[in-house]
């Protein structure tokens, strides 16, 4: 049994979104997951939290989640300590992803963490993905989508180098499916003025992309809005088959596990995406003990 805990926040949850569905389809099994996830969270806020919850003992922020089990409220000191775990794995928010400095001094913080409570495990840097192509808040920045990958991808590679740690390299795959399947921005919808819940071609797009907020919204009307950060079922599919092959060390190619709203062509490009990152970061990954 293969067993793996996550530190993370939403992208963590994308990424294993199908994890279990796809070790169950294989016939294999043997995937037990463990989720310490909160939305938005920083390695920062994950760190403070550690240090709040030593001070004010009974303070118990996560919702421990964990395969065939209830979910309970919990501690990151108690998670790592409740089970033998083969990997955990870390990653910095999605919006800070590309800036280097905002990972220290937590991430060595949290490291020395799993290294003192889970000594078996290793520690695995969860590699994310750059936003949607046309993110307002990377126009705010003043970089480009292929920018941000090469910056988040160099600061997740400079802390692995450091904790002599390997890379799950779902951003990586995300590139190689782009490159292959391209999103564009669709030419002929208007963005400034959108007819109620229409929406623009996106069928391509590995990310939630554009949607209309209904009901009780903060102005009363329905509202049109756009996810630039978190994965669609295409790619939530694609880094969970990362995840999969760098666990599991099965061909993602050989699973019959196939999403709905997924055509066969496409499955294709992920399964064969997902391959080539795995295969170009030296994956699967190998247990300590």
């Amino acid at each position: 049994m293969i067993s793996v805990l996550t530190i993370g926040n939403s992208l963590a949850e994308n990424a294993t979104k199908f994890l279990e569905q796809m070790t169950e389809a294989d016939g294999e099994g043997g995937l037990l997951v463990g989720k310490m996830n909160l939305g938005g969270c920083s390695l920062e806020k994950h760190w403070n939290l550690v240090e709040q919850c030593d001070m004010l003992p009974g303070v118990k922020p996560y919702h421990f989640r964990l395969t065939g089990c209830e979910p309970r409220e919990a501690t990151l000191r108690e998670a790592l300590a409740s089970h033998p775990w083969d990997y955990v794995t870390l990653q910095q928010v999605s919006n800070l992803s590309w800036q280097l400095e905002t990972y220290y001094p937590y991430i060595n913080n949290l490291y020395r963490l799993i290294r003192e409570l889970a000594p078996q495990a290793q520690p695995v840097i969860h590699q994310t993905w750059a936003y949607h192509i046309d993110s307002p808040l990377m126009k705010q920045w003043g970089i480009t989508q292929e920018e941000m990958y090469v910056k988040l991808r160099e600061a997740y590679a400079t802390v692995a180098r450091e904790f002599n740690c390997p890379i799950i390299p779902c951003g990586t795959a995300f590139q190689k499916a782009q490159a292959v399947m391209p999103y564009t921005v669709d030419p002929h919808f208007n963005f400034a003025d959108p007819k109620p819940l229409e929406l623009p071609e996106q069928s391509k797009s590995l990310i939630v992309g554009y949607f209309w907020r209904t009901g009780n919204t903060p102005s009363g009307k329905a509202e049109f809005h756009i996810d630039e950060r978190h994965a669609n079922d295409k790619g939530c599919y694609l880094a969970g088959a990362v995840w999969y092959e760098m666990l599991t060390g099965r061909e993602i190619a050989r699973n019959p596990f196939h999403p709905e709203g997924v055509t066969v062509e496409e499955l294709d490009i992920l399964k064969r995406a997902a391959h080539e990152a795995v295969v170009e970061y030296g994956g699967p990954l190998r247990r300590l003990c």
